[in-house]
């Protein structure tokens, strides 16, 4: 059995701050000297008719009323908050903190919540203007018409507030609450909401930073009713020290607002606009999130592509492509909204459905989860399930309920949700691969009839309660599996399974590493694994240890939105193998430093929901450089741009990169790590064929195998 020692560092686990449910059944009401405890008072309940016989006026012996304690509940309203908060003797120009918290009700008593901090300066509305200096209107909003800005939470007239990326903060997660408070009748009543806050860690360049698995700090938020409904003014403390001040005030029912904007390649077909009373929005609204939707119309084949077949399986490159030449496509409003494009595109039967494409980090521009794509004439292949009934073989065009499903499905990835073979196990719900919600209906049901229009509940909590910059687009990466790697205790470890890898003993600074991978059943018993060994997939893992102990995953440049993991019996005796290239991961490169490096692979998966693991390690020395021409070309390799393009095997779409590793070549092209690099790293683009109808395609790949059958 490998060792369980930092298992989650060597499989790539993501840790994600989430807020969790409350109990609020322990929610007694607490009396304090302070009186600092606060009701919400139009939802007062009745006092006790014990309590109504002790506060009658006409009893002579009993104190004055308003010094007699008092019972406050507070019910907070469900949705989005504004959130304000300014630190303990902040000068008018210093950073001040602004975002959302998010509060849902759970039956009568639990509740959940959670909230975003965005850093926030008092300049920030201001703008010149004919040399005056003025006030943006979002300026004016956050100051509530009053004419001054405040530290206030905004009233945004029931809009939920967008704020750049760049500013993010922190996450805030809620612990725990007392809504249920004795107070004297001469304060004001006020609630407590306790919070761990998670600072978020930016990355130098891009926006897909991380959290670390433990809080920054625990806080508390101490508010009081106000004058105005559903607004609420306080302190907010770690431990007995107070930070600051604190607001939020009630914008709107949803918890979270996005944007979803549709484009067809011309001449081919669109998801459904709507099936029965669902549609991309409402299946939104039903999870809390206000979703806008926009049908951009048909779009041509930009110059670029315009040779492809747009019948055949498309890859990443085109989609991305296609989608950032739709009227109204721009990056930069990202800071602004939250914008996932749809793209529509005809493809063919076995091409899997639809993909959410923007998930590389090697994407030109990178910036991550901005777009899917669905494709029409992809459909239900009855061999790939025996529970596609009605829908066996049929395109996806003919049977719009399951369009519907899956292009919604394509849309979730973008905002960041998995799979839930990877969570709760499948079921009828948005989030589950479609043969997975066939099989599920199998058992009980119809499909496409009884297909279930709707995220289930785990998902609905990642949508209203993760990090902003877990879903909205543009943000963090994509996170596959990563998000749901089990812990080292639940993995079973087979050890009929041999896992044994090739890798050189000694490699140059700067070198990509091809290593060689087996699987082999040792045993006496078949046992399911996966038929293919794929890093994008995550069923491989591979990290190093360098000589100081530190642990780098190489997290893939592509993670699969929609792996399909096929298992297969491995016999007795027989075995599967597998190879990759390990030089760059989004996680830096493997081998950055001079020494003894320790490669570890791990093949993970799952059977009938056990994770399922085998492991293997080699020892690679990365030797020193010994030669001025030895550390130019290491200085030359070891730049994301040169890692960015031997991963994506698309180096022609890093300029930079390219110019590096032709430099590298330049200064010595026999050189173990440039010959290497100019090995994997494809340099030119490939020859984009004369555009030919589908017909003639067709025509064309029967001859071909017909000629390759007579070889």
């Amino acid at each position: 059995m490998p060792s369980t020692a930092r298992f989650a560092e060597r499989v790539g686990k993501i840790y994600l701050p989430e807020a969790e449910t409350i109990d609020m059944s322990d929610d007694q009401p607490e009396e304090t000297a302070a009186g600092d405890f606060t009701p919400n008072p139009e939802e007062l309940t009745q006092f006790p008719q014990s309590f109504n016989k002790l506060l009658d006026p006409r009893l002579p012996f009993l104190p004055h009323r308003p010094f007699f304690p008092r019972l406050c509940i507070t019910r907070l309203r469900e949705g989005c908050y504004t959130l304000g908060f300014t630190p303990k003797n902040t000068p008018i120009f210093g950073t001040r903190f602004r975002g959302t918290l998010r509060v849902e009700r759970l039956g009568a008593i639990n509740i959940r919540f959670s909230g975003d901090f965005y850093t926030h300066r008092l300049f920030d509305d201001l703008v010149i203007r004919g040399g005056i200096l003025e006030r943006t209107i979002a300026g004016r909003l956050k100051g509530a018409d009053s004419g001054a800005d405040t530290d206030e939470a905004a009233d945004t007239g029931g809009t939920i507030p967008i704020f750049a990326r760049r500013k993010y903060h922190s996450y805030l997660k809620g612990t725990s609450a007392q809504l249920i408070k004795f107070g004297s009748n001469c304060k004001k009543c006020s609630f407590t909401l306790n919070i761990d806050q998670f600072n978020y860690n930016h990355p130098a360049t891009g926006f897909s930073g991380s959290f670390n698995g433990a809080p920054t700090r625990s806080i508390r938020f101490v508010l009081h009713h106000t004058s105005e409904a559903d607004f609420y003014t306080g302190e907010a403390f770690e431990g007995a020290t107070l930070l600051g001040t604190v607001s939020i005030r009630w914008v709107s029912p949803f918890f979270r607002r996005a944007s979803l904007q549709l484009n067809t390649l011309q001449g081919f077909e669109s998801p459904p606009a709507s099936v029965g009373t669902s549609t991309f929005a409402s299946i939104f609204a039903n999870a809390g999130w206000d979703l806008s939707f926009t049908d951009g119309g048909t779009v041509p084949l930009p110059a670029p592509i315009a040779g492809i077949n747009p019948q055949v399986c498309w890859s990443d490159a085109n989609l991305h492509t296609l989608m950032t030449s739709v009227p109204g496509y721009n990056a930069a409003q990202l800071d602004s909204v939250w914008r996932v494009h749809l793209v529509s595109v005809p493809a063919a039967m076995g091409c899997g459905r639809g993909i959410m494409f923007d998930s590389l980090a090697t994407d030109p521009n990178d910036i991550a989860r901005e777009g899917s794509g669905t494709f029409s004439r992809d459909g239900y292949p009855s061999a790939e399930t025996a529970h596609y009934d009605l829908a066996a073989d049929q395109q996806q065009r003919n049977v719009p309920r399951a369009f519907l499903r899956s292009a919604t499905h394509e849309v979730g990835h973008a905002f960041n949700q998995i799979h839930q073979g990877f969570e709760g196990g499948n079921d009828n719900s948005i989030m589950t691969p479609t043969p997975g919600v066939a099989t599920v209906l199998g058992v009980a049901g119809t499909f496409p009839d009884d297909i279930n229009l709707a995220f289930n509940e785990t998902v609905k909590k990642h949508l209203r309660h993760l990090p902003d910059p877990a879903v909205r687009p543009g943000a963090m990466d994509f996170f596959g599996a990563a998000v749901s790697a089990p812990e080292a205790s639940d993995v079973a470890w087979p050890e009929t399974l041999e896992l044994t890898l090739k890798v050189p003993d000694q490699v140059s600074l700067g070198e990509p590493v091809e290593v060689a991978i087996q699987l082999k059943n040792v045993g006496e018993v078949s046992i399911p694994v996966p038929t293919v060994l794929s890093l994008s997939s995550l069923v491989l893992r591979i990290n190093s240890t360098d000589p100081t102990g530190r642990i780098t995953f190489m997290r893939p440049a592509n993670i699969t939105s929609c792996p399909h993991i096929e298992l297969k019996p491995l016999e007795p005796g027989r075995s599967i193998t597998g190879e990759t290239v390990v030089y760059w991961g989004r996680d830096g490169f493997m081998f950055e430093t001079p020494g003894r490096h320790l490669l570890e692979v791990i093949v993970l998966w799952d059977i009938a929901g056990t994770p399922i693991g085998a492991a293997a390690a080699r020892d690679i020395f990365v030797n020193h450089p010994v030669t001025q021409t030895d550390n130019d070309v290491a200085a030359m390799l070891l730049n994301p741009e040169v890692g960015k393009a031997v991963a994506s095997r698309r180096a022609w779409a890093f300029k930079s990169g390219v110019e590096r590793i032709k430099q590298a070549a330049t200064i010595s092209k026999s050189h173990p790590a440039a010959r290497a690099v100019m090995k994997w790293a494809v340099l030119e683009a490939p020859r984009v064929p004369a555009a030919k109808s589908s017909r003639a395609s067709a025509k064309t790949a029967t001859r071909r195998k017909a000629k390759k059958g007579r070889r």
